[in-house]
């Protein structure tokens, strides 16, 4: 259980630290949300990218607790390795983060784009 939270808790706090420098990155105002033929139709301030970090720590813990649940349940608390949903909520918090790498990135090209840093 040690090492699937050590794990856990290190993707996070990569996820976070992207974040932040992310949102330092992004423009004032960012994209909240794409209509179904892929134009942009609602804006907010770049702040809003906060609840993504804080959307990733939720989840991680919430799946470091189910985690711990289901091994009490099944008599495997001292099992020094991972488990098979164990391997699964990791794999669920990797394509999460990737997702929310994909998601910071496409608000901060275009600044880059544009100019904003350095004259890219």
């Amino acid at each position: 259980m040690r090492v699937f939270t050590w794990i856990v808790r290190t993707i996070v706090a990569g996820a976070v630290l992207i974040c932040v420098i992310m949102i330092g990155l992004a423009p004032q105002t960012v994209v909240t949300h794409f209509n179904s033929a892929g134009l942009a139709d609602s804006f907010g301030s770049r702040w809003w990218l906060v609840m993504l970090p804080l959307l990733v720590v939720v989840t991680g813990e919430v799946m470091i607790k189910l985690a711990r649940q289901k091994r009490r349940k099944l008599g495997l608390l001292q099992l020094p390795t991972l488990t098979g949903f164990e391997g699964q909520c990791l794999g669920g918090m990797v394509g999460f983060s990737v997702l929310l790498w994909v998601i910071l990135q496409s608000e901060v090209q275009c600044r880059l784009v544009s100019g904003g840093i350095g004259g890219w």
